[in-house]
Formats: structure tokens, C-alpha cells, sequence
């Protein structure tokens, strides 16, 4: 629990952030999915969040997206904000500004 102060924080996290997962896939993709799925099923959005958190926790000094976003944002600005973040992301890891 790296960045939250209760499990119950991390886990409020884990399904803010599955319910944006879903948001996004349907945006993007198209595809309609009322489940989140479950934390233990592969592939669902509960155990992609929670795989993201994990891999936040280890690798990252702060989660892709704080808890007070991912509550307090509408769908449409996360979605936002997370593809401006990539960009920069890819920007960081390429240096290839000028493709961006």
C-alpha cells in the first residue's frame, strides 16, 4: 500500500480506476461491457487495474492517476488527462518531439 493510507483507499483506487478502464475501451474500441469483472478473473477490468496499481507500486513513485482524479474528474477528463500523460510518456522515452 505504497500510495494509499488503508486498503480501503487502494481498493476504492483499483475500482475508480477499472470503471475509467471500461469508460475508455468503450470509447475508444466501441465495446459495451457493464461488468467490471472480478480482481482474480484475467482480463477483466478489476484485474487490469489492479494489475496497474502493482506494477505503479514497484516500479513508479506515484500511481498514472491519483485517487482524488480518478473521483473527482468527469470520464471524458480522465480520458483526457491520461492521453496527454502518455504522450508525454512516449515524448520522455523516445525524444522524438516533433511526431507529437
Amino acid at each position: 500500500m505504497k500510495f494509499f493510507k488503508d486498503r480501503e483507499q487502494r481498493n476504492l483506487w483499483i475500482r475508480l480506476n477499472a470503471e475509467h478502464i471500461r469508460y475508455a475501451n468503450e470509447q475508444i474500441n466501441g465495446i459495451v461491457e457493464q461488468s467490471l469483472g472480478d480482481i482474480d478473473e484475467p482480463y477483466t477490468y478489476l484485474w487490469v487495474s489492479n494489475n496497474q496499481l502493482e506494477y505503479d507500486e514497484e516500479h513508479r513513485d506515484a500511481p498514472r492517476l491519483s485517487l482524488e482524479e480518478l473521483a473527482a474528474l468527469s470520464q471524458d477528463k480522465i480520458l483526457e488527462l491520461s492521453r496527454e500523460r502518455n504522450r508525454e510518456t512516449i515524448r520522455i522515452l523516445f525524444e522524438e518531439d516533433e511526431y507529437f
